[in-house]
């Protein structure tokens, strides 16, 4: 065991996993590096355009009245094709129907999303709604690549199913006692076992949501960063939440999941029972949003604000 793996190993052994962030533009990571969020900017907003006009559209809406409504207008405007036969895919709702958009197109051919979010809705990752100017609007918008997270799981009868995520994935126990949670980090060496409630595995786009009203650290739009973070860690344990590289690796091993049970879930899928599970983020899939260039301005100042 040599450099980082050492520091990683012998860091864990003394305070478990220790990643206690202050600020949400300072923090540590598994090896106690001190990590400067504020030096991994959000994505340069002159990076990335777009640069064409998209022609063929598909609308897809939110079953809430506002959003019908919108699609009835729109594809009255500019026109209605299948998501297969696309050049570019616009939700019309709020951020549940974005990530039901992007997980369908996961696996295939990339194409973007330009989300608008609609009376009703809350967006945020959404554009405004405007009846006009939608294709100037496709043309000038900025490209914004979303990662992919990964969780192969295997429950307790043996079987074995993979869930894939944009926001977060999520360990929590299935009844009102705690989980224990066995952590193996990057393919074996370092271990902690932890108690509580549960543990989410976080992107950036995610991080001001659920991740942030559990404590954990909000990351840049753009950064390649992972949050983890704790739910309801027992005794008293620092590590609570941790920031990660997106290339990093997390086994989870349910200690005596016959008895304490934990099942894990994503926005849109849930799986019981769970056993092990592998968490990761996969780098052959992405997905890309559209974003007007003032929305994802203020996306990011969001992501950078002290908590």
């Amino acid at each position: 065991m040599e450099g980082g793996d050492a520091l990683l190993h012998a860091h864990w052994r003394q305070r478990a996993i220790v990643a206690h962030l202050a600020f949400s533009t300072e923090g540590v990571d598994f090896w106690g590096n001190l990590v400067r969020l504020d030096l991994y900017p959000a994505l340069p907003l002159d990076e990335n355009p777009v640069g064409g006009l998209y022609m063929k559209i598909a609308f897809v809406a939110s079953p809430r009245p506002a959003a019908q409504r919108a699609l009835e207008k729109l594809s009255g405007r500019y026109g209605q094709c299948t998501v297969a036969e696309a050049d570019c895919v616009i939700p019309l709702g709020g951020d549940g129907t974005v990530l039901k958009v992007l997980h369908s197109l996961l696996g295939a051919t990339t194409k973007p999303v330009f989300p608008m979010r609609t009376q009703g809705s809350t967006g945020f990752v959404c554009n405004p709604l405007r009846m006009p100017g939608l294709v100037d609007r496709l043309a000038k918008a900025v490209r914004l690549d979303v990662p992919v997270l990964q969780a192969d799981v295997e429950q307790v009868g043996g079987q074995r199913k993979t869930l894939f995520a944009i926001n977060e994935i999520v360990l929590f126990r299935q009844r009102l006692q705690q989980g224990r949670f066995k952590l193996t980090a990057g393919g074996g060496g370092a271990e902690a076992t932890i108690a509580g409630d549960g543990l989410a595995l976080v992107t950036p786009i995610g991080s001001t949501g659920y991740n942030l009203s559990l404590g954990g650290p909000r990351l840049p739009v753009g950064a390649k960063f992972l949050a983890l973070t704790g739910i309801a860690i027992a005794n008293g344990l620092p590590w609570c939440r941790a920031i990660l590289s997106d290339q990093f690796i997390l086994e989870v091993d349910i200690v005596e999941a016959e008895h304490h049970p934990v099942r894990i879930e994503t926005v849109l899928e849930t799986i019981p029972d769970v056993r092990h599970a592998r968490l990761f983020c996969n780098g052959n899939l992405k997905s890309t949003l559209l974003l007007d260039r003032d929305v994802l301005t203020e996306l990011a100042e969001i992501s950078s604000q002290p908590q």
